[in-house]
């Protein structure tokens, strides 16, 4: 028989705690004391408990015991230290006479006794969502995702001169002997151009010809091919006008340029949904949402709104340079800490050109150049099927076109034995299609004239976004589980409005404090394996309450 009859009790019902640990409260002692006072169904102050099997005889009715959920009691073994448990069992032992079955609520119980220390953080709730600053891999699948909307500068589409580069000027009828310079470039021959907006002005091109051909210059006459109109500044052009059988015509040359020409193009950063809102500012980077950039022939490269320092703009600069087919670049600025990030640019697709009396090989490799990939795929799935064709004799080319076919079907065989690499998926979420944040048909890309004659010879910058569907999904999951964090730092166990998820890693260790072994244990396994820190018990388990950071 129990002699120390001193310690309180009180039985509370509905407590939202689980024994599992996967919801706790953020309350000192007093406050979990106050819960079950509020919530008391029965208490009295005249009891010692038998620790040993963790049982308790009350003198209450049974039927009173089976209202309640949980239990506090003062142990007059820890200087009458409150302590907080889970009925498990309620057991009618007679009239006023029912056995309790309980099992410590470690975290409640020993709460205010320890305190966080540095260690390994798989996940929380961060305390600072700014929008960019929360970019690690969370292994989600994005699903397709879809076009929001796009830029495209139609300057390099929709607006072209005819180049022509000539040692004979049809007006002055003068040899020009000397070089030209354009975008640095050197030419040996004099540049003129003519407006090929609209069509109707070609003419003067014919013009020009006829005339050049019947001075008996004709072989004067080098290349001929299109250029786009963001290279030609019209303010600075030399007009010139000539005559050919009865009809004037007028064509310019260009002037002297020892720069490249370029111009900015600026994108807006998509940080605002019109069909949804998130909770969580992750679902504003990539890959969620992030800007796609093709030249529409297959050159392509993703772009992260996060990455560039402008705070509202997606910069870049669209560079160009005379030349037969003209070249040009789309170039990032200020992205990813460089300047110019050089190396994440892409290139222009080649404008026609018309075959005239330049060698015909240069000639057949510039009017192609926008038929040759620009990238080759990296991932190679299957090693041995990959290295067949290396691995097989084969007849040694005898010329050097014949070794650049042959160097292309080799290319040609490898890619189509290249597989697509998939994304991990969150366990905690169940599986995902794989994301297509890329288009998912690679392609030969020989179309660079159907490309220009359909007015697309342009860069198109694309915002692109998950669905809906996934997005939500997406959101929820951080909002459940919070960032993965994968560092060493002290963890967030407060800091939003209704609750804190935290996951330490599984040999790590959350803190230290004046509790014993068996119950730090506890605590720190709940930790491991991921742990709600709610601080309220009002809105325990409502994840749809409002959980901004406080």
């Amino acid at each position: 028989m129990a002699t120390n009859l001193k310690s309180r009790i009180i039985l509370a019902k509905n407590i939202k705690m689980d024994r599992n640990y996967n919801n706790v409260l953020s309350y000192s002692e007093d406050e979990i004391l106050s819960l079950c006072q509020t919530n008391k169904v029965v208490e009295a102050d005249n009891y010692s408990f038998i620790r040993t099997n963790q049982t308790i005889l009350c003198g209450f009715d049974y039927e009173i015991c089976l209202q309640a959920n949980y239990i506090a009691f003062q142990n007059p073994d820890y200087s009458n230290k409150w302590f907080f448990a889970w009925i498990d069992e309620v057991n009618y032992k007679g009239d006023n006479n029912t056995e309790i079955v309980y099992t410590i609520d470690s975290w409640s119980t020993w709460f205010d006794y320890w305190n966080t220390q540095t260690c390994f953080v798989v996940r929380e709730h961060v305390n600072d969502d700014t929008i960019g600053i929360n970019t690690v891999d969370e292994g989600l699948s994005v699903g397709e995702v879809t076009q929001i909307s796009q830029v495209e500068d139609v300057s390099l589409s929709h607006f072209y001169w005819v180049a022509i580069m000539s040692s004979w000027n049809p007006s002055t009828e003068k040899e020009f002997s000397g070089i030209t310079i354009q975008n640095k470039n050197v030419f040996g021959k004099e540049v003129f151009v003519i407006k090929a907006n609209p069509i109707s002005n070609l003419v003067n091109l014919l013009s020009f010809l006829l005339k050049t051909n019947a001075d008996g210059h004709i072989a004067d006459v080098g290349d001929i091919f299109i250029i786009p109109g963001a290279l030609v500044d019209e303010g600075s052009l030399t007009q010139y006008t000539s005559e050919i059988g009865g009809q004037n015509f007028s064509f310019y040359s260009l002037p002297f340029s020892d720069s490249v020409k370029e111009f900015t193009q600026n994108v807006g950063k998509l940080y605002s949904y019109s069909d949804y809102t998130p909770k969580n500012n992750k679902c504003f980077v990539y890959p969620y949402n992030y800007l796609f950039a093709s030249n529409n022939i297959g050159g392509k490269n993703i772009y992260k709104y996060e990455d560039f320092s402008d705070s509202n703009n997606a910069t870049f600069k669209v560079q160009l340079a005379f030349g037969i087919g003209a070249s040009g670049r789309l170039l990032p600025v200020n992205y990813k800490g460089q300047e110019k990030a050089d190396d994440e640019s892409i290139p222009l697709a080649k404008y026609p050109t018309c075959g005239w009396s330049t060698d015909s090989y240069i000639n057949w490799l510039t009017q192609n150049a926008i038929n040759l990939p620009t990238q080759i795929l990296g991932s190679f799935l299957g090693t041995g099927q990959n290295l067949v064709s290396s691995a097989t004799p084969q007849k040694q080319p005898t010329t050097m076109l014949a070794q650049q076919q042959q160097n292309y079907s080799n290319v040609a065989n490898t890619v189509g034995q290249v597989g697509s690499i998939v994304t991990n998926v969150a366990s905690s979420i169940g599986q995902f299609y794989s994301a297509q944040l890329m288009p998912n048909i690679e392609c030969s890309q020989n179309s660079g004239d159907v490309n220009f004659a359909d007015e697309r010879n342009t860069f198109t910058l694309r915002r692109m976004r998950c669905k809906k569907e996934y997005l939500q999904i997406i959101d929820d999951y951080f909002t459940r589980f919070g960032y993965k964090i994968n560092r060493v730092k002290v963890p967030n166990i407060t800091g939003r409005q209704n609750f804190n998820f935290v996951e330490i890693g599984s040999e790590d260790v959350i803190g230290y404090g004046t509790v014993p072994a068996v119950y730090m244990d506890n605590i720190n396994n709940a930790c491991r394996k991921g742990v709600t820190i709610w601080h309220s018990h009002t809105n325990l388990g409502n994840f749809n309450v409002n959980n901004d950071i406080a």
